[in-house]
């Protein structure tokens, strides 16, 4: 556990996730507020999906995936997932991630928090590239940039919004350990 200080004056909590920070409504929390933010994640956020959204998000504890979680007053209120390649592949040392922040608490300093810790994971790990990519439109994208994260590439109409536009996906990258 990490207490931080925001921009604002607010402090928050960092720690690894574990099991028991998803119990007695936490992920039914995470949840409703992800639903709110989902028109820039890969993934929808319905209520109808919330059980089973929690049970694949529950299994994914247990994985190559590192996840980060910002709380305030005991709620989440920012989630950063490093996913790591299998050790077998050749991209091993290629690492990408995830990062949402409850509307709230944006533009505060946790999303570059979250990215900052999780690059230190990653090099602990030996990852030596780290990917991340958004939705154009996504205020994230500054974010990237701030941290030095370098345009790769951009994937054109990739996603679909749920007012039947397509986006194109932005392609982000940083080295973070000598090859």
């Amino acid at each position: 556990m990490n207490h931080v200080t925001l921009d604002d004056g607010t402090t928050i909590e960092l720690k690894v996730a574990h099991i028991d920070d998803y119990q007695n409504g936490g992920y039914e929390y995470l949840y409703s507020w992800l639903s709110q933010v989902d028109q820039f994640l890969a993934k929808r956020y319905r209520v109808a999906d919330l059980v089973k959204n929690k049970e694949q998000w529950l299994r994914r504890l247990n994985t190559n995936e590192i996840t980060l979680l910002g709380l305030h007053e005991g709620k989440i209120i920012g989630s950063a997932t490093l996913i790591m390649n299998d050790p077998q592949s050749r991209a091993a040392h290629v690492a990408s991630f995830g990062v949402a922040v409850h509307p709230a608490f944006q533009r505060k300093g946790i999303g570059k928090l979250l990215i900052v810790a999780l690059e230190q994971i990653a090099l602990e790990q030996g990852i030596k590239k780290i990917e991340v990519n958004c939705y154009d439109g996504n205020a994230a994208a500054a974010l990237y940039r701030s941290l030095n994260y370098a345009s790769e590439g951009r994937r054109l109409r990739k996603g679909r919004l749920d007012n039947g536009t397509y986006v194109d996906e932005l392609l982000f990258y940083k080295f973070i350990n000598p090859f």
